[in-house]
């Protein structure tokens, strides 16, 4: 019997055959009505023929009709949970998870733990980022909107986590993001034995260490951090480092709300997961994994045992090959270049498009990643009433909302521009747009867009 609890986790890692977990999916769901209309698919032949591709959006009437009550709608049986997560269109939506879905997520992440726990001989304290429960519990019918982390994770590693976290559980109980801080500080500073941490956005943890400028002095056990070190998470990754010269940054997979796609392998590097079925877009072609070719960016289109079929992501990849165990080594780049993710907050152009809809003359929402937040970039400067609006519209976003409340994301700036839309329509010409091609956008991601406007100052 060990004194480390760590080590009573399990490190199996899954070996499923992807064509072997699809089979048994379809054959599980294959009462559901929305499979039914689609003729019962039980191959993967069959299953790509058959079934489109697919957003929230479309699988809005068959939510609807779930959200009402009625059972075997996208899967067999009812929703255990749902997630919300930042939409393509509307700010907010719904995910629903079966009870296999949310085995899936487990299957997925306990073994990352338990590898993570055994490779960095850890066996004191850790930190799993703990949120404050700023949003209301709700429910759909006899399914909760939220689930705590430790569902995540099954009863025996959450049990785990509970015993060592560092900061109690019940912390994210506290609804008061100013008294959340607080405490969780507190916490932190008198774990002297911390030696695991992991969390989403490396903002999170930066904005934390403010108020804890002697961490490195202070956790001197601290041996991995695991965050998000991809796409534009990259730069503060390296700031981590900056603070902690003496622990391993672990670039987390790709995880989202519909999905767990990528976890660290052996090597930390981001490996496609068996539970799953994964496509890939590359322009009007959907590939399989074996299609892939390396250097080159992807859209994922995942299948979930949570009702989910062939449904774009809307997060773009680039496959760099295989690892030793032979499984896809997958690279987050990011969202297309009509969407903008500083921390996770996934704002869409179609999203910001809304929020701007009654903005008299060009408006358009830019990212500022020097201290992360948006700039309104408009013709017409909005009085402090109308920029309230916009950020309560922005906030209709549950992780923009999130962010702002955590102040991973500053306010919304402005700043006035009379001839916007023209400097627009330079840069995209000396890019090589065709006048006709160019549009007024309502959100641009891409990294010239601030600088060339803070250059330009009337």
């Amino acid at each position: 019997m060990t004194d480390n609890p760590w080590a009573t986790l399990d490190d199996k890692v899954d070996e499923t055959d992807r064509t072997a977990w699809l089979h048994a999916m379809l054959a599980r769901n294959g009462a559901s009505d929305y499979l039914k209309r689609l003729g019962s698919p039980d191959s993967v032949q069959s299953f790509r023929s058959r079934v489109p591709p697919c957003n929230h959006e479309d699988l809005a009437p068959h939510l609807a009709r779930m959200h009402s009550g009625e059972s075997d709608v996208l899967f067999t049986g009812r929703p255990l949970a749902y997630e919300r997560t930042g939409g393509s269109s509307g700010g907010s939506k719904l995910i629903p998870y079966s009870r296999e879905g949310l085995l899936d997520f487990q299957d997925c992440i306990v073994p990352w733990l338990a590898r993570t726990v055994k490779d960095h001989g850890i066996t004191g304290r850790a930190y799993f980022s703990i949120s404050p429960a700023t949003r209301e519990t709700t429910w759909v019918g006899d399914a909760p909107v939220g689930l705590p982390d430790g569902a995540y994770l099954g009863e025996h590693a959450g049990a785990v986590l509970a015993r060592q976290s560092a900061v109690p559980l019940e912390v994210g109980g506290l609804r008061d993001v100013t008294l959340w801080r607080q405490a969780t500080i507190t916490h932190l500073k008198a774990a002297t034995d911390l030696e695991l941490i992991s969390v989403w956005s490396p903002t999170f943890l930066l904005r934390l260490l403010e108020d804890i400028p002697d961490a490195q002095h202070l956790w001197p056990r601290l041996k991995v951090i695991s965050c998000w070190a991809s796409g534009t998470a990259r730069r503060y990754a390296e700031q981590l480092r900056q603070h902690l010269p003496h622990v391993i940054i672990q670039p987390k997979g790709l995880l989202s709300t519909e999905a767990v796609i990528t976890v660290p392998d052996e090597d930390n590097k981001p490996a496609l997961v068996r539970r799953g079925f994964f496509e890939f877009a590359q322009g009007d072609a959907l590939l399989l994994e074996d299609e892939l070719i390396p250097g080159l960016e992807y859209e994922v289109v995942v299948t979930t045992a949570s009702g989910l079929y062939r449904y774009r992501t809307g997060d773009r990849v680039r496959f760099e090959g295989r690892n030793r165990a032979g499984q896809a080594i997958l690279d987050f780049v990011g969202r297309d270049a009509l969407s903008s993710d500083l921390v996770g907050e996934k704002l869409t152009e179609t999203f910001a498009g809304k929020c701007l809809a009654d903005h008299p003359g060009f408006a358009m929402l830019v990212p500022d990643a020097s201290r992360p937040g948006y700039v309104l970039i408009c013709e017409n400067i909005p009085d402090a009433a109308g920029l309230a609006v916009l950020e309560n519209r922005l906030s209709a976003n549950p992780q923009y909302s999130y962010a702002r409340k955590l102040g991973q994301l500053a306010p919304l700036r402005v700043q006035l521009h009379r001839q916007a839309f023209a400097m627009v329509e330079r840069a995209m010409l000396a890019r090589g747009t065709r006048l006709g091609d160019v549009k007024p956008l309502a959100l641009r991601s891409e990294a010239f867009w601030l600088p060339l406007f803070e250059e330009n100052l009337p």
